[in-house]
């Protein structure tokens, strides 16, 4: 009998085996998604022990209801579902919110760059904290928006359906949180 090899398998493939309760499928159907999931929170929200929290709440939910998915090419959108839910009960939660602590004071990490120079590595770094810090700058609507358009890849009517919002008000909420990064970071592009 021939081992599967997990790593190489497709995310969908991957998708059916963890609905059959394959154990090792599931592991590492958890480890290739646990990035985006976390870093869809970290834009959202920067206490580290807060996006860590919610991750992990995410994929537990995504991997409990897996089996309710019945497509799966509509996987990605299914998944953000769930994380917006996530990080809407969390707000629901807490009755101040989520910390939310100021730009000035992030201790933002990233994985390491380990091509190019020095130089260039740590510039890339002070860009990409300064961008994280004027996304979560923005009003959380906003911020919602532009991370579901930008880093999800989302269309204005799927943010519009996520968000049970109307499509001109998600369009105007990008459209300000456009220019207001633009404005922010002038002086870093």
């Amino acid at each position: 009998m021939n081992k599967l090899n997990y790593k190489k398998l497709s995310l969908s493939d991957l998708i059916l085996y963890t609905q059959q309760s394959d154990l090792k499928a599931t592991a590492e159907f958890i480890r290739r998604i646990q990035k985006d999931i976390y870093t869809f929170f970290s834009y959202l929200c920067p206490p580290e022990d807060s996006v860590s929290d919610l991750t992990q709440e995410a994929l537990i939910k995504i991997v409990t209801n897996i089996n309710k998915l019945k497509n799966i090419e509509q996987f990605r959108k299914w998944s953000n579902r769930i994380a917006i839910n996530v990080f809407y009960d969390a707000l629901r939660k807490y009755k101040k919110g989520l910390n939310i602590i100021e730009s000035d004071n992030l201790d933002l990490s990233i994985i390491p760059d380990n091509k190019g120079k020095p130089v260039d590595n740590y510039r890339c770094k002070e860009l990409e904290c300064k961008i994280k810090a004027c996304i979560i700058n923005l009003p959380l609507n906003a911020r919602l928006a532009i991370i579901l358009r930008e880093l999800e890849g989302l269309s204005y009517e799927e943010i519009a359906k996520l968000t049970n919002t109307n499509l001109g008000t998600v369009k105007s909420r990008i459209s300000r949180a456009r220019e207001k990064l633009q404005v922010d970071l002038a002086n870093y592009l």
